[in-house]
């Protein structure tokens, strides 16, 4: 009978009592004493057993039982098969349906000598309520921990430095100043985000992140890097901890991780743990002139080429100004930073939306232009499709060999030319590697889905080119939807030039 092994380890520590090694071994001993040929191997490395979504090698197995690829497949327990009841049952399901016989030799369960499901289910509840408990004890001990005042960040807040022998915050002499100048500023001054932001990169003062020699650094000041230094109580020598917490949800089709705020009452604040930079009352005034400030802004109601057009030098958003020449895009660059950064780049709305009428006018009047974006179009979606297909084989191919390594890997181990620690090493090497191009293949094959019907795309990238051309549009609602699915870009330059990116053909 063909036979088929499935195993799970969600972190580094199972691994001494639930090692892959040992659930493969095991599994492979049972199949060897009922004469069982083992087809395939399905193993999920690092992958939490909350949910499906995630477990490519579960899907993957999930799809082989509908094709009716194996008759017996074993794994170490129903824990590994996952730790939440309701996926655990339809595994359980799907494998009753298709005639496969089910072996969790640590449960000791097995479908063909098992009278009922009842042990079965009664595991599969066990394993979500020690899921449950484990994510208790989990935030209980990170809650202990913060009661003692030690910094657990990996960086330290902008402003300190960890002290090594007590994990404490102390101030850092180089930016501790600059912490105080801000609050001085926004508090005393008067001054904005805006200005304190450019301030600041005038002087080439360090941002937090090229301060922590970050790999990731910059070295502009953003107002919300500023807005989290001002609204941070660190700085009044407290820790507080606790201030989010990760909890189980339940979709019709999936259990996932969500992170939601705890309540202020819940919140672990330890007070007194280092040197305050900012007094107490100098803190809490910023944030209620924050809020004083921050009660006014936006309507709500964005611009008609919101997030199409972009400054054709610096690569920034153009803001919406409906202050400047009746309605006119700006540079976000410059508006955040001024001329240190990039010139206005402005252009009146009105005279943006000429400028793509115009263009698709002309366009339409050209018949070999307008022939030759259809054509151009349709042979760039049938090209993606398969190049898409192409790509899919390729990585198909490399599963496979893959899995052929696997397979020489293991028989080299059985056979003792490989020591335990070596059979590790390169299982979890090939493991790893599996995992990452089964990813790429559930995107590839979500590609190819999105691009199935071309026909009916291009119909309707025709019909649109032809309403906006014709200004047949007066609702300028519509008009911002049809113009966000023709347009991809539009890159604005000085001097009211413009190059327009269309969607699903090349620019011109």
């Amino acid at each position: 009978m063909k036979c088929v092994i499935y195993a799970r380890v969600s972190t580094k520590r199972e691994e001494q009592k639930n090692s892959l090694e040992n659930q493969i071994s095991l599994a492979e001993r049972i199949a060897k004493e009922h004469g069982f040929t083992v087809v395939e191997r399905y193993i999920d490395n690092g992958i939490s057993g909350t949910g499906f979504k995630n477990r490519s090698e579960i899907n993957r197995l999930l799809k082989d039982i509908k094709k009716k690829k194996f008759d017996v497949m074993i794994a170490k327990s129903v824990s590994r098969l996952g730790r939440n009841t309701s996926k655990s049952l339809r595994l359980a399901d799907e494998l009753e349906q298709a005639g496969v016989r089910l072996i969790l030799p640590e449960d000791d369960y097995d479908t063909a000598t098992s009278k009922s499901r009842f042990m079965f289910n009664l595991k599969a509840m066990l394993a979500e309520e020690e899921s449950a408990k484990l994510s208790e004890r989990t935030k209980l001990g990170q809650r202990e921990r913060a009661r003692k005042g030690n910094y657990k960040g990996s960086l330290p807040p902008f402003g300190y430095k960890i002290e090594q022998d007590t994990k404490q915050l102390i101030p850092d002499e180089n930016t501790a100043p600059i912490v105080e100048e801000i609050f001085r500023l926004y508090l005393h001054e008067g001054w904005g985000l805006f200005t304190i932001s450019n301030a600041l990169m005038r002087r080439e003062v360090a941002t937090p992140r090229s301060a922590s020699k970050a790999s990731n650094a910059g070295n502009k000041w953003h107002q919300s890097t500023l807005k989290r230094i001002l609204t941070n109580p660190v700085y009044t020598g407290k820790l507080v901890y606790c201030k989010e917490e990760t909890t189980n949800a339940l979709s019709k089709s999936e259990t996932y991780k969500i992170r939601k705020k705890v309540d202020s009452e819940n919140q672990v604040v330890i007070e007194n743990t280092h040197s305050e930079i900012i007094s107490e009352e100098d803190f809490n005034a910023v944030q209620i002139l924050m809020k004083k400030k921050g009660k006014n802004k936006s309507n709500g109601k964005e611009s008609l080429f919101a997030h199409i057009a972009r400054c054709a030098d610096c690569g920034s958003g153009m803001h919406f100004k409906p202050d400047r020449r009746k309605g006119a895009y700006v540079c976000g660059g410059y508006v955040k930073h001024t001329t240190s950064y990039c010139s206005s780049h402005i252009i009146s709305e009105n005279k943006l939306l000429e400028l793509l009428k115009s263009d698709l006018q002309a366009m339409i009047k050209n018949t070999v232009k307008v022939e030759r974006l259809y054509g151009i179009a349709e042979k760039k979606v049938n090209s993606l499709h398969s190049s898409l297909a192409k790509e899919l084989k390729g990585v198909e191919r490399e599963i496979d060999k893959l899995n052929n390594q696997f397979n020489s890997l293991l028989t080299l181990h059985s056979e003792g030319a490989l020591t335990t620690e070596q059979f590790k090493q390169q299982n979890e090497r090939l493991a790893h590697q599996l995992q990452e191009l089964a990813n790429q293949k559930t995107e590839i094959i979500a590609s190819i889905e999105l691009k199935k019907d071309n026909t009916e795309q291009l119909q309707a990238f025709k019909r649109e080119i032809d309403r906006v051309a014709k200004l047949d549009i007066d609702d300028e609602q519509v008009l911002k939807q049809i113009l966000h699915r023709l347009v991809h870009s539009i890159e604005i330059y000085e001097g009211e030039k413009v190059k327009i990116h269309y969607n699903l053909s090349p620019s011109f």
